[in-house]
């Protein structure tokens, strides 16, 4: 079977096809929407390979993380380029789904496992990576330890909510439900919108790209410990007692 190639499509074009499904507010990234500016170059580039969406997944989580090897060199250069590699990993991340609408080849294999599967390894494995790069360079064990703290976190806070999903939720969320839930978060209070603007802004995939340019600004790669590492778990408190108190007012069943 012939792939379905970008030959004829405009970038333009191609933005209405692969860029058109709006995701939900309180899980939408400021870095997120600005990826998607060039993101559509290189997917109309992957659209003239016989490479998969899953595919394109492993390239942009080995981009990361040989993004991340570079704070090992701890120098300045080589931190940049660790922030660029990251930025790339992150467009790449939104090519693999843009090139799975283009060619309306969508799977739970890739949705529901491929490209969730490639984060929980960036989480679970980066942050203890950085956490021995700057260990090697300072000499402070408290270092690895808070890399170790800052993957954990973040990783029992997406199994919390995956559990808490398959509780409260059985169906997919439809496309003309989206306008609904920009309706809800629009009437959250302030605080909460703020909560959400937060964690997904800081504490996603794409939110530490905007911390690691802020420390490799000042040269303290450090700072990105104590800021995953305390926020993270600061998260993973607030979500464990919110679905508590949720599940003790409406228990499932």
């Amino acid at each position: 079977m012939k792939l379905k190639t970008a030959r004829g499509y405009s970038i333009k074009k191609l933005r209405k096809i692969c860029q058109s499904t709006a995701p939900n507010p309180a899980r939408e990234s400021k870095v997120g929407l600005f990826t998607r500016i060039f993101s559509i170059y290189f997917t109309k580039l992957f659209l003239y390979t016989p490479l998969t969406p899953n595919q394109i997944t492993v390239i942009g989580m080995s981009t990361y993380f040989v993004g991340i090897g570079f704070l090992f060199f701890n120098e300045p250069i080589y931190n940049a380029i660790a922030v660029f590699l990251v930025f790339m990993s992150i467009v790449f991340d939104g090519c693999d789904g843009e090139v799975a609408r283009f060619r309306e080849s969508s799977s739970a294999v890739g949705n529901l496992y491929a490209e969730p599967v490639s984060h929980d390894i960036q989480y679970g494995v980066s942050f203890f990576l950085v956490g021995i790069a700057v260990y090697l360079g300072s000499g402070d064990v408290v270092h690895i330890i808070l890399g170790a703290v800052a993957g954990i976190s973040k990783l029992l806070f997406r199994l919390l909510e995956i559990r808490t999903w398959y509780l409260t939720q059985s169906v997919k969320i439809k496309e003309e439900e989206i306008e609904k839930l920009k309706q809800e978060y629009e009437d959250l209070p302030a605080y909460k919108r703020l909560v959400y603007w937060t964690k997904q802004n800081l504490f996603t995939q794409n939110g530490i790209l905007l911390v690691l340019f802020l420390v490799t600004i000042v040269n303290r790669v450090d700072l990105l410990l104590w800021f995953f590492g305390v926020g993270n778990l600061i998260f993973w408190i607030l979500l464990f007692g919110k679905k508590t108190y949720e599940l003790s007012k409406n228990p499932p069943g």
